[in-house]
């Protein structure tokens, strides 16, 4: 039997964190279940679609020790929709009644024993500490190239993590179409490990703002995170990882510079008129500037002059814009360097910046344009 005080924007707070963890669809009823158990003075919160688990603690005053599985979509909504300071959640059998102010809510529940097992967290000796503001800019500037969930290769439907001793932390994102690499130096310590982590894992930690540190730990086939009171624990993507570094090129010497912005600006313009299926746009490369064009015959031409710095041989080039888009989007500086070997290798696009902190470099393949007539 539950009996329980909770403070109402803790609980939404709680609630909201671990309910990302829910699977959309599921054919076990017991995953859209948000789990609470008391402990102490404090209330655990957590969901899990197997793959992925989220746990939080929230203070509570306890009148009762005990737990109860609710209805977790049901919960967030009723809890969200409630007004007053305090929440009253007590069990009766397997009815549940949430109360706050004039408002009372009965759910059905069930059982701890009908709910998964939670993973166990593990010896904090053994975890990683790293800080958490480095991971989610690693984070934002990778995950954008990860492979759909389609793809046949599972390897390419997570991102890489790569700990060294001497190269720090490597992150990896590519789709075959596209790649995304940033090294942070120093972090992870003495630490050797390689681990491929799925994407909702990735976005569940991009959204956990309260601590300076997140601890990393590696478990066999199971990460985790550990940021305050919250933990997200994820099954590893099986390997191998692609070989990445063979697909960078070494020979493009061909190097445009231009300003971000203004390239993000004229893609964005472009693809008004860019067709809807390849989102071709042809880049123009001549001395000191870069032309971009894009025609459909349904919807009719676009071209805009760019201002760049760039003084080799004339060169014509073709991109999906969107991806060229999605690179702009994760990078701040002012400037961007394009390099380039001819109209089918693969072009690396990188920052331009004095910032050593981290090395970061993409790289997008080209579309094959149609041979002269």
């Amino acid at each position: 039997m539950v009996n329980l005080l909770v403070d109402h924007k803790t609980l939404l707070q709680g609630l909201n964190t671990v309910a990302s963890a829910l699977p959309p669809k599921t054919s076990l009823p017991s995953l859209s279940n948000i789990l609470l158990e008391s402990e102490g003075e404090k209330l655990r919160l957590a969901a899990t679609d197997l793959d992925t688990t989220v746990i939080t603690w929230i203070p509570a005053t306890i009148s009762s020790q005990g737990s109860i599985a609710l209805p977790g979509k049901k919960l967030l909504e009723i809890v969200r929709e409630l007004n007053g300071s305090d929440v009253s959640i007590s069990t009766s059998g397997s009815r549940t009644t949430i109360s706050c102010d004039k408002s009372s809510f009965t759910l059905p529940g069930s059982s701890r024993d009908s709910y998964p097992s939670l993973p166990s967290p593990g010896s904090e000796e053994e975890m990683i500490e790293l800080p958490l503001s480095r991971i989610r800019e690693g984070i934002s500037r990778t995950s954008y190239a990860v492979a759909g969930a389609s793809e046949i290769r599972a390897s390419l439907t997570g991102s890489l993590w790569k700990f060294s001793s001497e190269e720090g932390l490597e992150m990896v994102a590519t789709d075959g179409h596209r790649l995304a690499k940033i090294r942070i130096p120093g972090l992870g310590g003495e630490t050797n490990l390689e681990a491929i982590i799925a994407p909702k894992a990735l976005t569940l930690l991009q959204r956990l703002s309260s601590g300076e540190n997140v601890l990393m730990a590696s478990q066999g086939s199971q990460v985790s995170f550990h940021v305050g009171e919250t933990s997200v624990f994820s099954r590893v993507i099986e390997g191998p990882y692609p070989p990445y570094e063979k697909v960078i090129p070494s020979g493009n010497q061909l190097e445009l510079a231009v300003d971000r912005v203004d390239l993000l600006g004229a893609l964005k313009r472009m693809s008004i008129i860019a067709n809807p299926a390849t989102h071709q746009i042809l880049f123009t490369i001549e001395r000191n500037r870069v032309i971009l064009q894009a025609e459909n015959t349904d919807a009719g031409e676009a071209r805009e002059d760019l201002e760049a710095v760039y003084d080799s041989d004339p060169l014509q080039i073709a991109f999906n814009g969107n991806l060229i888009m999605d690179i702009l989007r994760n990078m701040t500086s002012t400037d961007v360097r394009m390099k380039m070997q001819d109209s089918s290798t693969a072009v690396i696009i990188t920052e331009v910046t004095e910032d050593d902190s981290y090395d970061y470099l993409t790289l997008v393949m080209p579309v094959r344009l149609p041979d002269p007539v």
